[in-house]
């Protein structure tokens, strides 16, 4: 059973719930779901944004109970472990190949079925005991360079958290919340409390800029990790205290005009990104309630639900998404091109999803 951290937004009588809010939630899981199974007929590649889109259509089932939803991520797992997994884990170690383990387990507590958690262990297996790692262990984002992306831990902790709770595996809980401690140390600001993209071990240098989608995978990985831990034990009230940190950096940030982020989150001249915004209102809808700045989470959810459901477009494609990007500076994230990925469709069914279900105080049940 998925564990609750928080209690979910239990909003006062002079401040209407969130759930009331237009759009409905659930008719735009539906409608994006729908588009997702549109606009993909063959079961997608092993990698990490299509690992996001399928975890983001099994809590479209989840919450939705459609089993065509279900049956589209039972087919990329049959056709991944009919095909093998090996060699595209072997090449060049990279940890991309690594997210789609995260759905496989989501699969697995539906339906049972042992090879989809074999092909989800062989992942683990790979990362644990083949990836490259810096000196201190933290995991690299490939071979050959002993570098710490931020991304990579969406890579690894969501996929080492739930496999842990579904195999009684603690030690796997314990090496994602290493890897967080390890990527925090190199990666996230002292003084805003944000992470940049990529510290690199020959040069001892990192990235600067705050880049938008970097601090949504933190936050993914953060509500995963607290999901998956027992909620009173010191390990859950530390990652809640990083998550409600974050939070409250990015809560002041967020573009009071559309609700969204900017793709570097403290430059308003960079464009608005949708996947970033959807992975921080994840992990809005999934915190406790704060009041930064004096502003409620409330305030915050619904700014960004409506910012969000603006960027769903009639054929239910989310758009605004940018594209695939490599660690830089402010000039290099704002001049990626926006469109639609399966990384920003993944994250926006989880945001939408998560609201679906926050209309439930024991919604991890």
């Amino acid at each position: 059973m998925w564990v609750a951290f928080g209690v979910l937004l239990s909003a006062s009588a002079a401040e209407p719930s969130v759930w009331s809010a237009e759009p409905e939630p659930l008719i735009l899981v539906r409608r994006v779901a729908d588009a997702v199974l549109r606009d993909n007929p063959e079961p997608p590649p092993f990698d990490w944004g299509e690992g996001v889109l399928l975890a983001g259509m099994m809590h479209a089932h989840r919450v939705t109970g459609e089993a065509r939803y279900l049956e589209f991520v039972r087919r990329f797992a049959d056709h991944w472990a009919a095909r093998g997994i090996g060699p595209v884990l072997a090449e060049k170690g990279y940890c991309g190949h690594w997210g789609p383990a995260w759905a496989l387990w989501l699969l697995f507590e539906q339906t049972g079925e042992e090879r989809h958690a074999r092909l989800a262990e062989e992942v683990i297996d790979f990362l644990l005991h083949r990836a490259e790692r810096t000196r201190d262990g933290g995991l690299s984002h490939f071979n050959g360079k002993p570098q710490l992306w931020v991304d990579t831990l969406a890579m690894v902790c969501p996929v080492l958290s739930h496999g842990s709770r579904l195999r009684a595996r603690p030690d796997w809980q314990a090496e994602a919340v290493r890897q967080f401690e390890l990527f925090s140390a190199r990666l996230q600001d002292p003084a805003s409390g944000l992470y940049v993209h990529l510290w690199d071990e020959a040069t001892n240098q990192k990235t600067t800029a705050l880049w938008a989608r970097g601090n949504g995978w933190v936050v993914l990985s953060l509500v995963e990790m607290i999901r998956n831990e027992p909620p009173r034990s010191t390990v859950a009230r530390e990652l809640r205290a990083a998550l409600d940190r974050l939070l409250r950096a990015l809560m002041k940030r967020q573009d009071p005009a559309s609700g969204l982020w900017h793709t570097v989150v403290d430059a308003p001249d960079t464009p608005l990104e949708t996947s970033a915004s959807a992975m921080f209102l994840y992990g809005l809808a999934h915190g406790r309630r704060l009041k930064p700045e004096g502003a409620t989470t409330e305030v915050a959810l619904r700014a960004a639900w409506q910012g969000l459901a603006r960027q769903v477009d009639a054929q239910g494609r989310v758009t605004g998404v940018s594209a695939g990007t490599i660690p830089g500076d402010k000039a290099r994230y704002a001049a990626r091109p926006l469109g639609t990925y399966p990384w920003g469709t993944g994250a926006f069914l989880l945001a939408a999803a998560a609201l679906v279900e926050g209309e439930s105080a024991n919604n991890f049940r």
